[in-house]
């Protein structure tokens, strides 16, 4: 079922402001979640939220920044740093039904 929910997500979602996941081959992938990125990821889960919309941030601290790996702490990865900063994890379940995955769908692309 997520498979086919992320499919409809790819395939569904058209708004500018959202980098969707890519995804050469749909059945190499389980979707335990479904991340977008968006440099506006505050304004969006906000936006979402007050529409019934519940969305997380997943891994909000670049691996490099984590308690781990201290002595990385003080370096800078650019690119670890912004997906850090766009991510955010789409509801998908296969408890989720058809008009749920739409009506997210409808949500995303009505974000200006």
């Amino acid at each position: 079922m997520r498979k086919q929910f992320a499919k409809r997500y790819i395939n569904g979602i058209k708004n500018s402001n959202i980098i969707l996941p890519k995804v050469d081959d749909l059945s190499a992938n389980v979707f335990h979640i479904f991340p977008i990125r968006t440099s506006r990821r505050d304004e969006l889960q906000a936006f979402l939220a007050a529409r019934g919309v519940q969305t997380l941030v997943h891994y909000p601290i670049p691996p490099h920044k984590q308690e781990c790996y201290r002595e990385w702490n003080n370096l800078s990865f650019p690119i670890t740093e912004q997906i850090h900063r766009e991510e955010l994890s789409l509801p998908i379940s296969p408890v989720m039904i058809d008009e749920d995955i739409l009506r997210v769908i409808e949500e995303v692309n009505s974000f200006k």
